[in-house]
């Protein structure tokens, strides 16, 4: 379904919110969130009646259960886990397979921006620890504070991931 520019204008500044805060503090509010979802819901409801708002609500709890082992794990924050789903919301089931697909990709061009901007010798920690969990087919435990680590803001990922969908019309 595609949305009228009146209603993805909100929804994108607030995730030019979301990215500005997470690219600052490495936290994403609730309130972005919270925002993001119930606007979405709106949307939904608004655009293609009450059918299509439950559908959102269910792609985005599915995209939040999805993303909570990654959080467990501590693979992604809880902030990211949230907007990520939030953003879900806006989504038919169609453009989900995109918007999943488009986000990792994107985060992984993020995570080598921030592999660059890292340190040398935590460039090679990096460098090691990827070696060995593709060697043992598992992950390493690793620090979360590594001095000279730029950590990945992987709301960056989900709001370029989100833009990609809507750009490309699978919405």
């Amino acid at each position: 379904m595609r949305f009228p520019v009146a209603h993805l204008v909100p929804l994108a500044v607030a995730l030019l919110i979301a990215v500005v805060w997470d690219l600052r503090v490495r936290r994403i509010p609730n309130a972005v969130c919270g925002a993001i979802a119930v606007a979405g819901l709106g949307a939904q409801f608004w655009d293609a009646g009450p059918l299509a708002a439950l559908v959102g609500l269910g792609i985005g709890s599915g995209t939040i259960a999805l993303l909570f082992v990654f959080w467990q794990r501590g693979g992604v924050g809880g902030g990211d886990v949230k907007l990520a789903g939030a953003v879900a919301i806006w989504l038919e089931p169609a453009s989900l397979p995109a918007y999943w697909l488009s986000t990792a990709l994107a985060g992984g061009v993020v995570a080598v921006v921030c592999w660059l901007a890292s340190r040398r010798s935590v460039r090679a920690e990096i460098r090691q620890n990827l070696t060995l969990a593709a060697l043992h087919r598992s992950m390493p435990d690793v620090a979360p504070a590594t001095a000279g680590r730029v950590s990945v803001p992987y709301g960056v990922a989900i709001a370029l991931g989100a833009a990609f969908v809507w750009w490309r019309g699978l919405t």
